[in-house]
């Protein structure tokens, strides 16, 4: 039984949603659909840090600028989910999708470049055609029955 456990275990995950035109949204608003779209926050996720830890992120690319753990526990202390471990495993979601890198010098957006070529060279390319061809693999073998 363990055996098919393992077998039934994909090999990555993607969760794509599509939203409204992100048009008229404040920057958390925005960043929260974003999230929402990667499928990095489900919908109607009350503990919603990862938006927080993100926006972050996006402030500190302006003034490129790293950041450490203790700099989201101080600065989001009042919020809920804002424990060390969760801001750790928040960081380790967000750098799953190469949104974020960890430098000896701290966390930052990748290269404290855009988001689009990430979304662009890595999600799309490396993440969602390669699950669409083995989707598309599947349906072959399907209509061969």
């Amino acid at each position: 039984m363990s055996k098919k456990a393992l077998k039934d275990t994909p090999l990555q995950e993607i969760t794509l949603r599509k939203y409204e035109s992100p048009q008229n949204l404040d920057e958390r608003e925005l960043s929260k659909k974003f999230l929402l779209s990667v499928g990095l926050l489900q919908p109607g996720e009350s503990r919603d840090i990862i938006v927080d830890i993100f926006l972050e992120l996006l402030k500190a690319r302006k003034e490129k600028k790293h950041l450490q753990i203790e700099h989201f526990i101080e600065t989001l202390k009042e919020k809920p989910g804002a424990s060390p471990p969760n801001v750790r495993r928040q960081l380790r979601r967000l750098k799953a999708l190469k949104l974020v890198e960890k430098l000896s010098e701290g966390y930052r957006i990748t290269e404290f470049g855009s988001l689009e070529p990430i979304v662009n060279d890595f999600i799309i390319q490396f993440v969602v055609n390669p699950s669409i061809k083995r989707v598309r693999e599947f349906a072959t073998n399907l209509d061969e029955l």
